[in-house]
C-alpha cells in the first residue's frame, strides 16, 4: 500500500492538491505508481548530473523574478532542449525552453522569434508561462503537464493523460538531480592540487597510500568522471611516484563505473 503521507525528499514535491487531484480525478492506479514509487526510488538512488547546469545565472534570476525554483525550471530546460539554446523542435518551439512561435511566445512579450534563441530571453519566458500554468491550474504537477500538452487540452480532460505522466517524471527527476548537484557543490569540490599536497608531503609508501586512498573515498562524490579520468591519468605526476600496485587507478575507477551505475 502507498503511504500518500510519506515525508521524502520525493514526496515534498506534490502540493497537497496535486496529491488529491492524482487520487480522485480519474489517473488509473499503475500510473499513481509511476509517479510516486518510482519518483521514491530516483530520490533514494539518483545521482547528481556531471557538471553544473548551463546558464546558471539566467535561471536564477528568472526564479527569483517568477517565484519559482530554479532546479525547476532548468529540469523543464533539461527535458525540453537538453540545454540548448538553438533547439526547434518540427512544431515550431524554440530554444531551451521550447517556447511555441508565434502565439505563446507574443503572449509572454517576445515579439522577435530570433529573441528567443537568447538563453536568458527565452528561461525569462518559460519561467513567466510556468508560473502562470501553476496559478492557473494550482499544482505544479497540472502546470507541467499543461506545458507539455498545452493547457487548452489539460483543462478540458481535468486529468494527467499518459504521455504527460512521463513527461512530469523526467522533469521531477532532473530536478532532483540538478538539486542534489548544488547540495554537493556547497558541501565541498574536487580539489586536485589538495590531493597532489596531500601525496607529496607523506613519503613513506605505505602512510601515502592510506592518505591518498582516504581523500578519494572523502572527494570523490565531488568529483566529475572527466576529473576522475584526469586524475587517473596524471597520478604519478600528481604524487611524485608511481602508484606501484595500481590500487589507487583501481579506486579511481571503481569511483567512476559507480557514478555511471547511479545515472541509469
Amino acid at each position: 500500500m502507498i503511504d500518500y503521507k510519506c515525508r521524502t525528499k520525493t514526496c515534498q514535491l506534490f502540493d497537497s492538491s496535486s496529491v488529491l487531484i492524482l487520487l480522485t480525478r480519474g489517473l488509473k492506479h499503475p500510473y499513481r505508481q509511476i509517479l510516486l514509487i518510482g519518483f521514491c526510488i530516483f530520490a533514494a538512488e539518483g545521482n547528481a548530473s556531471e557538471d553544473q547546469f548551463p546558464y546558471k545565472p539566467c535561471f536564477e534570476q528568472a526564479a527569483e523574478k517568477f517565484n519559482l525554483d530554479p532546479s525547476f525550471i532548468a529540469a523543464v530546460a533539461s527535458v525540453e532542449s537538453s540545454f540548448n539554446p538553438k533547439a526547434v523542435s518540427s512544431s515550431g518551439a524554440v530554444g531551451l525552453m521550447q517556447i511555441k512561435w508565434p502565439q505563446t511566445a507574443k503572449e509572454l512579450g517576445v515579439n522577435s522569434r530570433s529573441d528567443l534563441f537568447d538563453p536568458c530571453t527565452n528561461i525569462d519566458a518559460g519561467a513567466n508561462y510556468l508560473a502562470n500554468l501553476i496559478a492557473r491550474f494550482k499544482s505544479k504537477l497540472f502546470a507541467l503537464a499543461a506545458y507539455y500538452q498545452g493547457p487548452t487540452k489539460i483543462g478540458k480532460e481535468g486529468n494527467i493523460p499518459r504521455p504527460s505522466v512521463f513527461y512530469i517524471e523526467k522533469v521531477l527527476r532532473e530536478e532532483l538531480l540538478i538539486a542534489e548537484l548544488s547540495e554537493l557543490i556547497k558541501a565541498g569540490s574536487c580539489d586536485l592540487a589538495a590531493f597532489q599536497t596531500i601525496s607529496q608531503k607523506v613519503h613513506h609508501p605505505k602512510k601515502r597510500l592510506k592518505e591518498t586512498s582516504l581523500w578519494l573515498k572523502e572527494n570523490h562524490t565531488f568529483c566529475s568522471t572527466p576529473d576522475l579520468i584526469r586524475l587517473s591519468n596524471r597520478l604519478p605526476e600528481l604524487m611524485g611516484t608511481a602508484d606501484a600496485k595500481g590500487e589507487l587507478k583501481q579506486q579511481i575507477h571503481h569511483a567512476i563505473l559507480e557514478k555511471s551505475v547511479r545515472k541509469k
